[in-house]
Order: C-alpha cells, then sequence, then structure tokens
C-alpha cells in the first residue's frame, strides 16, 4: 500500500476510533460515567499515572489489539509484521486520543489544551505525558527489532501529524462546538 494511503487510512481509523468513544463516554473521559469496573489500588495508579484501570478500557483495548494482529491469521507470525502490528497500535493510540479532544463536543483542543484534564495530570509542552510515551514506544519497537522500518515509520508519524493537524483545523473551521451544546 502506498505510503500516504496507509497514513490516511490509520488517521481514518484513529478518527472513527475517536468518535465511537466519543458516543459511548460523551464528555466524561476515562470512563467517568460509565457502569464498568474500575481497580484503583495505589499500585494500578503508580503504573497508570493516577488513572484506575476500567473495565471499558481493558476490554477495549484487548479488543483493538486482537484486531490489529488479524493480518497475523492470513501472513503468519513475522517479526516485521508483529513490530509494524504493535507500533501502528500504539502511534493508533495517541492519534485516536487526540482526535476525541478535537471532535468532542464538551471538549475541544481549546479546553484540552487550556484546562487540567483529570485523567492526563502531567503534560509536556500542553500535551500529556502519555502521548509521548506512547510515541517513544511506537518508535522504539522498530528500533529495536527491525530497524528498517524507522524511515518508514516517520514518514507515517508525518501523514499522521498532518492528518491531524488538519482535523483540528477543520473542527475549528466548520464551528464544531456550537455555543450552548450540551456535554453529554
Amino acid at each position: 500500500m502506498p505510503m500516504i494511503a496507509e497514513g490516511l487510512y490509520l488517521f481514518g481509523v484513529c478518527w472513527l476510533l475517536a468518535q465511537l468513544e466519543i458516543q459511548i463516554e460523551g464528555g466524561h473521559g476515562w470512563a467517568e460515567k460509565l457502569p464498568t469496573w474500575r481497580m484503583d489500588d495505589a499500585w494500578i495508579l503508580r503504573l497508570h499515572n493516577g488513572r484506575p484501570l476500567t473495565g471499558y478500557h481493558f476490554y477495549f483495548i484487548t479488543f483493538l489489539l486482537s484486531i490489529f494482529h488479524l493480518p497475523i491469521l492470513f501472513t503468519g507470525f513475522s517479526l516485521p509484521v508483529e513490530v509494524r502490528i504493535l507500533s501502528y497500535f500504539f502511534l493508533t493510540a495517541v492519534f485516536w486520543d487526540f482526535q476525541w479532544f478535537v471532535w468532542n463536543p464538551a471538549w475541544g483542543v481549546r479546553r484540552f489544551r487550556g484546562e487540567p484534564v483529570w485523567w492526563f495530570p502531567k503534560k509536556i509542552l500542553g500535551f500529556p505525558l502519555e502521548y509521548f510515551t506512547g510515541i517513544a514506544a511506537s518508535l522504539l519497537i522498530p528500533v529495536i527489532f527491525w530497524p528498517e522500518f524507522v524511515a518508514r515509520w516517520c514518514a507515517l508519524f508525518l501523514i499522521l501529524l498532518t492528518a491531524s493537524a488538519a482535523s483540528v483545523a477543520a473542527a475549528e473551521w466548520i464551528g464544531w462546538r456550537p455555543k450552548g451544546r450540551s456535554a453529554i
């Protein structure tokens, strides 16, 4: 698949996942108002940067990882395929989460950048620490296990970054957050 098509496809997946989560969670991130189990033992909160582990996130992430691994059923296991799957998964998690804020009527980029987000208590340059660790994990996997993929990863990252910036501009241009629209 040509690189641009691959990047735009992956961004489309991110956008659709964000839309799905917006419909499920509304304006209340990290499953705050969902009827799901929560594990908030001290060690989990330390491991999760102050967030509880929720049943919603556990099963959603497990489901996505299983879908991402579907190609292995057709190609068989290979290190390059696994590297690509895991690298793409971590990139997807970052960009899909950001799109949740961009297109969520209760949030938007201005609120995301300007207000504290309880489930992202630590920010760097206005972005959650988890975005940086997700991007680092996505890059380190190929650096360690398949260095030939790194140049492709860089191109893919730039495509996702560009598509994300265009998405922010589109949300702002169409005035996605009309006044008076309530948070779900």
